[in-house]
């Protein structure tokens, strides 16, 4: 599993991206402000997010796909991102209380493993919060940006994931629905077309952002020998 990490650099510093991200990390810092002793693992590419001060106080560690170590996440004067096998993160069991993933699901190999690790480093009560592309929308069939050049999910694939790894109470969440297209008008007026587009193609944004809770009972107890690994230490070091 890896993302085309030049490819997203430039995309998200275009103006259409940076749109992109004004309208993605208002809706994120909703979600995200609470509870400022929260541990938040960012899992993915969610550095474009992280320039919003209050969603970078608030995420403590970012997990990036093995193969990425370009990326880099300061925390507090330290390097705070760690490469990630997807097979097998390297946290321990009920470690965080969110999880904010973006550029992960829609490009990874096993799924499956993914959200059982993820359920597996959530606390109680957890929650997951995604941002991924609509499979039903104007964006997923343009490969002029990340979201149409990856696996885009409907409404019923995103929850069927989440409830058969033990999520529930899942809340769905439709935005950017300006047009992907690098057009000055459309560029400069995207709050004005954001808006008119929300209220009449709501479930038609370019982009879902899905937060859902983990279900504690969800896998049996049986089963739960599979989602313990041996796994290598991991130290954080401040970054030369």
């Amino acid at each position: 599993m890896n993302f085309n990490l030049d490819d997203l650099i430039k995309f998200y510093n275009s103006e259409l991206g940076l749109n992109c991200v004004s309208i993605i990390q208002e809706k994120i810092e909703l979600l995200l402000n609470e509870n400022n002793d929260q541990k938040i693992l960012g899992l993915g590419y969610v550095l474009p997010y992280l320039i919003n001060k209050r969603i970078h106080s608030r995420v403590s560690f970012l997990s990036v796909p093995s193969a990425n170590n370009k990326i880099k996440y300061i925390k507090n004067g330290y390097n705070a991102s760690i490469e990630t096998d997807e097979k097998a993160f390297p946290f321990n069991d009920l470690q965080f209380d969110k999880i904010f993933v973006s550029h992960w699901l829609e490009v990874s190999d096993r799924l499956d493993l993914v959200m059982s690790e993820i359920w597996r480093v959530l606390k109680g009560q957890g929650k997951i919060i995604l941002v991924i592309p609509n499979a039903f929308s104007f964006w997923a069939v343009r490969e002029n940006n990340p979201f149409g050049k990856c696996r885009p999910f409907s409404q019923t694939q995103i929850k069927k994931l989440l409830h058969l790894h033990g999520f529930e109470e899942i809340r769905l969440n439709f935005c950017i629905h300006f047009p992907p297209i690098y057009q000055k008008f459309l560029l400069t007026n995207y709050r004005s077309l954001e808006y008119i587009g929300g209220a009449i193609f709501k479930n038609f944004g370019g982009v879902m952002i899905v937060e859902a809770t983990k279900f504690n009972y969800a896998i049996p107890r049986n089963k739960l020998k599979a989602y313990r690994y041996k796994l290598p230490k991991v130290s954080i070091q401040q970054q030369i």
